[in-house]
């Protein structure tokens, strides 16, 4: 259960926030090293936290390409950026967390479908996305597409 002070706490520390500089996006993704760093032993609100900057630099580092790419276009969201694809998400996720496929394979009945998702070969289900957002802390719409 995540304490709400010890996490605001956390949060005045670190200060996350969209990130628009390569300053920002270095500091956070220090911050977020110093987390993985200690993966074993977080606590439920530095997990969350944990999580929170690693979308947070996803959506940064997605954001990175050229303007002029066409064949981009039809992945921008209204502010110009890439949207991630659910499967990159669920596998940045994996990653920040120290986590392996095997670890949400339930959520998807099996480990070869769950391969197929990792992927982007099989699509996340609605009810698989609504399970990996409750096991991540993150919003539904992250596995959606």
């Amino acid at each position: 259960m995540v304490n709400p002070h010890r996490y605001g706490e956390l949060l005045a520390a670190v200060r996350p926030g969209i990130i628009e500089t390569p300053e920002e996006h270095e500091r956070l993704i220090a911050e977020a090293e110093k987390l993985v760093e200690k993966s074993d032993r977080l606590e439920a609100e530095e997990e969350k936290l944990l999580a929170l900057l690693t979308l947070l630099i996803e959506a940064y580092e997605v954001g990175l390409y050229d303007e002029n790419d066409d064949d981009e276009a039809e992945e921008l969201n209204g502010k110009g950026h890439r949207v991630a694809e659910p499967h990159e998400t669920l596998g940045r996720l994996l990653e920040s967390r120290g986590l392996q496929l095997a670890d949400v394979a339930d959520v998807f009945g099996n480990p070869q479908a769950a391969r197929e998702a990792l992927s982007g070969r099989r699509p996340i289900s609605r009810g698989q996305a609504k399970q990996l957002s409750q096991y991540f802390q993150v919003p539904v719409k992250l596995f959606l597409k």
